[in-house]
C-alpha cells in the first residue's frame, strides 16, 4: 500500500514533467532552475549511479529517485511553475482538496512510509487512521488502484487482531 501511494504520486508528476521538459525532464536547464541546489545534487547523483549500470531512461530516473524528492516536487514554490492547472493535472482530487492538503497528506504518507522502513515502532500510531489517509491519498490517483489494493489489503484484518 505504501508503495502504491508512491508509485501513483511519481507516475502523476513524472507525467506532468515529460510534458513540460521531454522524455529527459531531469536534463532539461529549466528543471534544475527550478528545483534548485538541493535537488540538482538529487538528480545528479541519481544519474551518475544509473549511467555505471546502463541507459539513463525516464523509467530508471523515476525509480531512481526516492519518495522525498517526489513529495517536494508539491513543495508551495513549484505550484505556479509545475501546477498552475491543478485540478486538471489530478483528475481524480476531489474539487475541495487543496494543493497544501495534497502536499500535506503526501509529506505525512512520506514520513510514515519512513517510519516503518526504517524499522521504527508504530504500535503508538492510530494505524486505522493512517491505514485510510494512505488508501485516500492512493484513491486520489487512482480510484481503480485503491479498489483492487482494498480488495486484497489485509491491513485492517491484522489491526483488529492487535493484542
Amino acid at each position: 500500500m505504501l508503495s502504491a501511494a508512491e508509485v501513483c504520486l511519481r507516475n502523476t508528476l513524472v507525467t506532468r514533467l515529460t510534458e513540460m521538459y521531454g522524455q529527459n525532464w531531469w536534463e532539461d536547464p529549466a528543471f534544475l532552475l527550478q528545483i534548485r541546489s538541493g535537488g540538482k545534487r538529487i538528480v545528479k547523483t541519481a544519474g551518475d549511479k544509473l549511467a555505471n549500470t546502463g541507459a539513463v531512461t525516464s523509467g530508471r530516473m523515476t525509480a531512481e529517485l526516492n519518495f522525498g524528492f517526489w513529495v517536494k516536487m508539491l513543495l508551495p514554490r513549484h505550484e505556479a511553475v509545475f501546477w498552475p492547472n491543478f485540478h486538471a493535472n489530478f483528475s481524480h482530487l476531489p474539487a475541495a482538496v487543496s494543493y497544501e492538503r495534497l502536499y500535506k497528506r503526501c509529506d505525512d504518507v512520506r514520513e510514515f512510509r519512513n517510519r516503518i522502513f526504517h524499522h521504527e515502532p508504530i504500535l503508538h500510531r492510530n494505524i486505522t487512521a493512517e491505514y485510510s489517509q494512505i488508501m485516500e491519498l492512493i484513491k486520489w490517483f487512482s480510484p481503480d488502484k485503491a479498489t483492487w489494493i482494498k480488495t486484497y489489503s489485509r491491513v485492517m484484518t491484522v489491526v483488529r487482531q492487535k493484542p
